[in-house]
């Protein structure tokens, strides 16, 4: 994928102190065995957040807290229609990928002595897809939406129905993220699939809680590589 930044677009944040975010990176995922990582090349400098958007294969990624229970990871396989199962290095419980879902990083270098950094690059990355969506008519909101899949503090949302589920990884010098958005309406084999690894842990997830971004913004065509072109040179 044409990894080439274009025109920028520039715009300021709401409310509270945010850092400048940008994308700086759009690749792809090409192997359903292939590990997530974490792109440390695009780290960005102190105060920052560097973004990577990417299309998806079709497998199951657990979040790293869940998966280092060998016995659910194994149960997870086990489900019916898994077509690969791999370890998040971030945080959240169980997202799924592929042609209807947008790939989400981002690396956030908090300047020295900055309080709450997980609150920083939460309200940051807001901005930034209030921003990025804005021009498709859609506003968004930050907060868990119960009965959704992948449900945590960080989802966004719009209208209350969850878009897009990030999970997250922290220590003292950078924040990361990682996640996935609906680009397309839920397929019944995806929502199956995520009923059934939610219902491992207990977690009920209900189709009704959720919405895509095609849906959102009242454009049915809307794809992956479009919403990838309509956000890539948005800028906080």
């Amino acid at each position: 994928m044409d990894d080439r930044q274009t025109a920028t677009i520039v715009t300021s944040p709401r409310d509270g102190e945010a850092a400048h975010v940008r994308v700086e990176e759009l690749s792809a995922e090409r192997y359903v065995d292939d590990p997530p990582e974490i792109p440390w090349h695009i780290t960005p400098v102190a105060g920052d957040i560097a973004v990577q958007l990417r299309t998806t294969v079709r497998r199951v990624a657990v979040g790293a807290g869940l998966a280092r229970n060998t016995e659910l990871m194994e149960r997870v396989r086990q489900v019916e229609g898994v077509p690969a199962v791999v370890t998040s290095p971030a945080g959240g419980t169980f997202i799924v990928g592929g042609d209807a879902w947008l790939g989400l990083c981002a690396i956030g270098v908090p300047l020295p002595g900055q309080p709450l950094p997980l609150d920083w690059m939460v309200r940051s990355l807001h901005h930034w897809f209030d921003a990025a969506l804005a021009p498709l008519g859609v506003n968004t909101e930050v907060g868990r939406v119960e009965g959704a899949w992948c449900p945590g503090f960080s989802d966004i949302a719009t209208h209350g129905r969850k878009l897009a589920g990030l999970g997250f990884r922290v220590t003292r010098d950078w924040v990361v993220m990682r996640g996935v958005m609906a680009v397309q309406p839920m397929t019944d084999a995806d929502h199956d699939l995520l009923v059934q690894c939610h219902r491992l842990i207990n977690v009920e997830v209900r189709g009704d809680t959720a919405i895509s971004l095609s849906e959102a913004s009242g454009l049915p065509g809307l794809d992956v590589q479009a919403a990838i072109d309509a956000m890539r040179d948005v800028e906080i």
